[in-house]
């Protein structure tokens, strides 16, 4: 009789194992077969280089401007056309002169990197630069060094 109790608990273990066993094993080919299916696809669906791509989506948008307004698109290609044939000009816009009146002697690393920034390297160089926020903080730093006049 406990030879019975024994064989029935063992084969209760086993069935209860067996379904769990059973699970997996399913998960594990579902998991395959979506595998399978995603690398199906991937080979299926080749993918086109991005520069084939672009030009055959731009081509139409060009075609249906110009249609919609021929003078904005031809005024566009004119100014393209005017912009390659004549290099860019220098404006003089408002500009620093800056002069380097002081030696670096006993100036910090920063000052002295500061002023050489700028073009400065000796007594008496001068340098014209643009007039904008960055030109002003870096004169902060080294306006004991130098004289700065408007270009």
């Amino acid at each position: 009789m406990a030879d019975e109790k024994i064989v029935a608990a063992a084969e209760a273990t086993a069935a209860k194992k067996a379904p769990a066993k059973a699970a997996t094993a399913k998960a594990a080919t579902a998991k395959k077969a979506v595998a399978e299916k995603d690398t199906a696809v991937k080979k299926a669906a080749p993918k086109k280089p991005a520069a084939e791509k672009a030009p055959a989506k731009k081509a139409p948008a060009k075609a249906a401007a110009e249609k919609k307004a021929p003078a904005k698109a031809a005024a566009k290609a004119a100014a393209k056309a005017a912009d390659k044939k004549t290099p860019a000009k220098k404006t003089a816009t408002t500009g620093l002169k800056i002069k380097l009146a002081r030696s670096f002697v006993g100036r910090l690393d920063k000052q002295i990197a500061t002023a050489k920034s700028f073009g400065l390297h000796k007594i008496g160089d001068t340098t014209v630069q643009p007039d904008n926020e960055a030109t002003r903080g870096k004169l902060a730093k080294i306006s004991h060094m130098v004289e700065v006049t408007n270009a």
